[in-house]
C-alpha cells in the first residue's frame, strides 16, 4: 500500500495554486474543431452497455471543495456523457476535452453540441433532447428550476414530428457548421441515441444496476443541499452554449490506456502552452486495473502538461466495500486527488489494486 503524503504537504501544494492563463481563450474554427478530433482520436473500442446518461448520483459532491481550492480555468479532461457539462459550467476551463473509448460517446456529444446551438434556453434544450414540445405558457421566464422542468417533462408526451425535425436540423448543423466527417453508421447511431431519449424520456438511465434515472440525476444536490446541475442555472446554460458555439468543448474517441489519444492530446496542449487543471476519470480505472492496463494510463497522464493545482475527480462504485469517504444513501463516491503528488506516489512498474488508487491521498470533501 503506498504511503500517505502528510497533510502539511497537501496544504502547501494547495497554497501554491498557479493562476489561470491570463490570455483570452480563443474560439476554434469549424476546421480546427474537426481537425483536432481527427488528429487526437483513436479507433473506437468496446463497452458492454449503452451509457446515454451519467449513473453517478454523487457527481455534485466535489463542487464545494473545488470552489474552496480555487480550481478553475485551464484545461478540463473528462469522460462519459452529460455529467461533464456541470463540471465545465462550474470550473470555467479554457477548453474542455471529453475522451471516451466509445465512438458512441463522441456522437452523443456532437448531438448535444447541435442541441446547444438550436436551443434558445434550458427548457428548449430539454424539449429538443426529449422530443417533448413545450406548451404555451409553460416554463416561462428565466426563474424556473430544474425541478420545474422535470415535473413538466415527466408529464409531457413525445412528439414524433418534433423528433424528426430535430434530427434534420442536427444533421444540417453538424454537416454545414462543424465540418465533422461522419459515416452513414455514425448518423444511424446518433439517431438511435436520440430515439432512446424519445422513448424513455426522463426515465432513461444506465441499466442493470440501481442508479438514478435522468430525471433524478438532474435534481441531485451538492453537499450543501443545493441543486447545481447546469440545467438549474440560466447563466450556466448560456456559458456552455457559448463554449459550444466557440468549439471549445471537443469530444474525442480514445482509450485512457491507449498508445495515441492522451499522448497526442498532451502534444497538442504543449503546442498551445495550455495546462490540464482537472481530469475527471469517473470509474474507468476500475476496468483498466481489471485488464492490467492501468500502468499505461498512469504513463499517459505523465505525458500531459499539468498545472501545479491539477486534480483528479474519480468515482468509486461501492459494490462490496464502502469507501471511507462515502456519503450515506449514495452508491457512488466522488474522490478528489492532487495529480502531481499522485504520479510521484505511484510507480507504473508496480501493481496496485483499485482500492489503493481510490484511497491514497484523497482530499476530504466533507
Amino acid at each position: 500500500m503506498p504511503g500517505k503524503i502528510i497533510f502539511a504537504a497537501v496544504l502547501f501544494l494547495s497554497s501554491q495554486v498557479s493562476p489561470a492563463r491570463s490570455r483570452e481563450a480563443e474560439p476554434l474554427t469549424a476546421s480546427q474543431f474537426a481537425g483536432i478530433i481527427q488528429r487526437i482520436s483513436e479507433e473506437g473500442g468496446y463497452f458492454w452497455n449503452d451509457n446515454y446518461v451519467s449513473n453517478e448520483a454523487s457527481y455534485l459532491h466535489p463542487l464545494t471543495k473545488l470552489r474552496e481550492l480555487g480550481i478553475r480555468g485551464g484545461i478540463y479532461i473528462g469522460v462519459g456523457p452529460n455529467q461533464n457539462f456541470t463540471y465545465i459550467a462550474k470550473l470555467h476551463p479554457r477548453y474542455a476535452f471529453v475522451l471516451d473509448i466509445r465512438r458512441q460517446n463522441l456522437l452523443e456529444h456532437l448531438l448535444f453540441k447541435a442541441l446547444f446551438h438550436l436551443a434558445r434556453d434550458r427548457r428548449d434544450f430539454l424539449s429538443l433532447l426529449l422530443s417533448r414540445p413545450i406548451t404555451r405558457g409553460s416554463l416561462t421566464g428565466d426563474s424556473y428550476t430544474v425541478q420545474d422542468m422535470v415535473r413538466y417533462f415527466q408529464m409531457a408526451n413525445p412528439d414524433a414530428s418534433l423528433s424528426r425535425r430535430t434530427l434534420e436540423r442536427v444533421h444540417l448543423y453538424l454537416t454545414t457548421n462543424c465540418r465533422v466527417s461522419l459515416s452513414d453508421l455514425d448518423w444511424q447511431t446518433m439517431g438511435k441515441i436520440h430515439q432512446a431519449f424519445f422513448y424513455r424520456g426522463l426515465s432513461i438511465k444506465y441499466d442493470y444496476i440501481p442508479v438514478p434515472t435522468f430525471g433524478e440525476f438532474l435534481t441531485e444536490r451538492d453537499l450543501e443541499g443545493k441543486m447545481q446541475d447546469f440545467l438549474n442555472s440560466t447563466q450556466d446554460f448560456r456559458y456552455l452554449k457559448r463554449l459550444q458555439e466557440e468549439n471549445r468543448i471537443i469530444p474525442i474517441v480514445g482509450d485512457f490506456a491507449g498508445s495515441h489519444a492522451l499522448r497526442e492530446l498532451g502534444r497538442y496542449l504543449r503546442e498551445r502552452d495550455e495546462r490540464v487543471t482537472v481530469f475527471y476519470t469517473s470509474n474507468v480505472e476500475q476496468y483498466l486495473v481489471r485488464n492490467n492496463a492501468w500502468a499505461r494510463f498512469l504513463k499517459n497522464v505523465g505525458e500531459l502538461p499539468l498545472d501545479d493545482r491539477a486534480v483528479f475527480i474519480r468515482a468509486y462504485w461501492s459494490t462490496y466495500i464502502s469507501h471511507p469517504e462515502g456519503v450515506a444513501g449514495y452508491r457512488f463516491t466522488q474522490i478528489l486527488q492532487w495529480i502531481k503528488p499522485f504520479l510521484r506516489e505511484f510507480n507504473p512498474n508496480l501493481v496496485y489494486s483499485y482500492w489503493d488508487i481510490v484511497t491514497t491521498n484523497t482530499i476530504k470533501l466533507h
